[in-house]
């Protein structure tokens, strides 16, 4: 199963690379850089606006959440949705061709489920139909800090690759802020600290082809594991 989830990632590195240069190339002329965006964390993104919409969009959350249903906010309007049945978006797959793509947050968590033996689409379904709020962001939560963790597992493994690590930890720093990131500032400021120092102490620790400095595999991870110490203290259930 951990073999299953490092394929995974590795599918992923591996598209990624495909498109590194053109992306660079696109940032060139913009004044800030933002993380990338995929499916996954799109709809995360969005189930957290369902949750919190006053008008209680519970049902279509859930239709987010197993990926029945594609929505985004309507343009001039606040809280205003956009609905469409789910059409599979278009995704870079290891032979750098264009496939069709129809995973869900509830797929995602079902593979963390069986594979680490937790409980998160109940709880998230069960959160859903009692119109839970805190028991779905928490389970969201935990299911981020699993997601972190394997992705950081690659780059540890592929520290040695500037292309990897150029390619992967933007996908880290998107992970860490449309989830977690938002919590810990709110609610445990100090933990936010002590992470965002991690994460600039293991981009720091990456090797760097112009100067041909090498990458620091020790501090790499010390770093990712104090990242992860803290996350799991912050989400942790009482």
């Amino acid at each position: 199963m951990r073999q299953r989830a490092r394929i995974v990632v590795l599918l992923l590195a591996t598209a990624v690379l495909a498109l590194v240069p053109c992306a660079a190339r696109a940032h060139l002329f913009h004044k800030t850089y933002e993380p990338p965006e995929n499916q996954m964390t799109r709809d995360t993104r969005l189930l957290q606006l369902l949750l919190d919409d006053p008008s209680e969009r519970f049902e279509l959350a859930r239709r987010v959440w197993d990926g029945t249903t594609r929505v985004r906010i309507k343009p001039g309007g606040f809280r205003r949705w956009l609905v469409r049945p789910n059409e599979p978006g278009m995704v870079f797959k290891a032979d750098y061709q264009l496939h069709r793509w129809s995973a869900s947050l509830k797929a995602e968590a079902g593979r963390i489920d069986g594979q680490y033996g937790t409980a998160l689409v109940a709880r998230i379904e069960h959160g859903l139909a009692a119109r839970h709020r805190d028991a779905v962001k928490t389970a969201l939560l935990e299911m981020y800090v699993v997601l972190l963790r394997e992705l950081l597992e690659t780059l540890w493994q592929h520290l040695d690759r500037p292309e990897a690590t150029a390619a992967l930890y933007p996908f880290v720093l998107r992970y860490y802020s449309v989830n977690l990131e938002g919590h810990l500032n709110t609610s445990r400021p100090l933990a936010a600290t002590t992470a965002r120092a991690a994460l600039d102490a293991m981009a720091r620790a990456f090797g760097d082809p112009e100067t041909g400095a090498p990458p620091a595999p020790e501090g790499f991870d010390r770093q990712r594991r104090r990242l992860l110490r803290v996350l799991g203290e912050a989400v942790a259930r009482p």
